[in-house]
């Protein structure tokens, strides 16, 4: 009779675990829910220029001198942004427009090779979070990153240097686009 009472004042407690039990996995699952919306709540920054004007049509030709007067107005505009990286493509145009930005904000560009700009956006979304973020791309690279990353810009012309588009990216707040010139 004694053993039987014992298991069963055992029984009786263990519903006073329960709901216990329910309090601290409630807890835990509400921490990790806003650890998640904090890491996601950070708006990242994306600006997308296509490189300068170059002084030939040639596969890897140099920025002309109109093209590096472009350069040094993208780095007058951006000087004061708080940029955190600077990505341009394997072609010198690309890097001779970015590198005035670069020598301005202390930040180094980064080669990324323009085939990789599906890469580029994920690294956009997931590494940059929060950051400001310069990218240095071509005619064709430049509509496909903004579009991997919700903004489309649609074509641009072969002759067209002067767009500037900042992009604003938040998983919580959606997709911004603003459409300059420079």
């Amino acid at each position: 009779m004694t053993a039987l009472k014992k298991d069963h004042r055992g029984l009786r407690r263990r519903p006073l675990y329960t709901p216990l039990g329910i309090v601290v996995v409630s807890v835990l699952v509400a921490l990790v829910l806003g650890a998640w919306l904090v890491a996601s709540w950070g708006t990242t920054t994306v600006i997308l220029v296509r490189h300068a004007e170059r002084v030939s049509e040639s596969r890897d030709a140099d920025l002309s001198p109109a093209g590096q007067t472009r350069a040094e107005r993208l780095a007058d505009m951006l000087e004061g942004t708080g940029l955190d990286a600077i990505y341009a493509s394997e072609t010198r145009r690309t890097q001779q427009t970015a590198a005035p930005v670069a020598s301005r904000t202390g930040v180094e560009a980064e080669v990324m090779p323009a085939a990789r700009h599906g890469r580029l956006v994920r690294r956009l979304k997931w590494r940059h979070r929060g950051d400001v973020v310069l990218v240095v791309g071509h005619s064709n690279t430049v509509p496909l990153i903004a579009d991997g990353l919700g903004a489309p810009i649609g074509v641009i012309e072969a002759e067209e240097y002067s767009g500037l588009w900042v992009i604003t990216y938040s998983r919580l707040r959606g997709t911004r686009l603003l459409a300059l010139r420079y």
